[in-house]
C-alpha cells in the first residue's frame, strides 16, 4: 500500500514538467530512481580522476550505451506517470491504474538496474584511490 501512495504522490508531483530539455531529462532520471548517479560525476569532474586512456573509453562507452536507455525510460516514466494522471481523474478502474502503476515501478527497476551496473563497472574499473575520489566528488555535487 505504502508503494501506490508513494507511486501516486511522485505522480502528481512530477506531472508539472512540461518541457523535455536536458536538465529536465537529467531530473527525470533521478527523479525515477534514487540510486545516485555516478556517470553525472565523470563527464562534469573525470579530469580530477586522473583516468588512464583505458579507464576513458571504458567510461564513454558506457555512457554511449546507457544513456540513450536511460533517458528513453525516464521519459517514458514521465509520460507513464501523466497518464497515470490523467486516468484517475477521469475515472479509469482501480484495476487500470494499478496496472499502470506496475508498468512503472518496473521501468523504475530497469533504471536501478542500470544504475547499479554503473556502479560496478566504476567500480571495476577505477583503481580504490580514484573510486573514493569519486565518491567525495559525488557527495560534493
Amino acid at each position: 500500500m505504502k508503494k501506490i501512495i508513494i507511486s501516486l504522490v511522485l505522480v502528481f508531483s512530477f506531472s508539472q514538467i512540461q518541457a523535455e530539455t536536458m536538465p529536465e531529462i537529467m531530473a527525470a532520471v533521478k527523479h525515477a530512481s534514487p540510486l545516485p548517479g555516478l556517470m553525472m560525476v565523470i563527464k562534469k569532474h573525470g579530469d580530477k580522476l586522473n583516468m588512464s586512456e583505458d579507464q576513458k573509453i571504458n567510461m564513454t562507452t558506457w555512457s554511449e550505451q546507457h544513456s540513450p536507455v536511460m533517458k528513453k525510460i525516464a521519459l517514458d516514466i514521465k509520460s507513464g506517470e501523466q497518464a497515470i494522471y490523467d486516468a484517475t481523474l477521469n475515472g479509469t478502474s482501480k484495476s487500470e491504474v494499478m496496472a499502470q502503476l506496475d508498468t512503472l515501478l518496473e521501468k523504475r527497476k530497469e533504471i536501478a538496474t542500470i544504475k547499479i551496473d554503473c556502479r560496478d563497472n566504476m567500480r571495476n574499473v577505477l583503481n580504490d584511490e580514484q573510486w573514493k575520489q569519486l565518491i567525495e566528488l559525488y557527495k560534493g555535487m
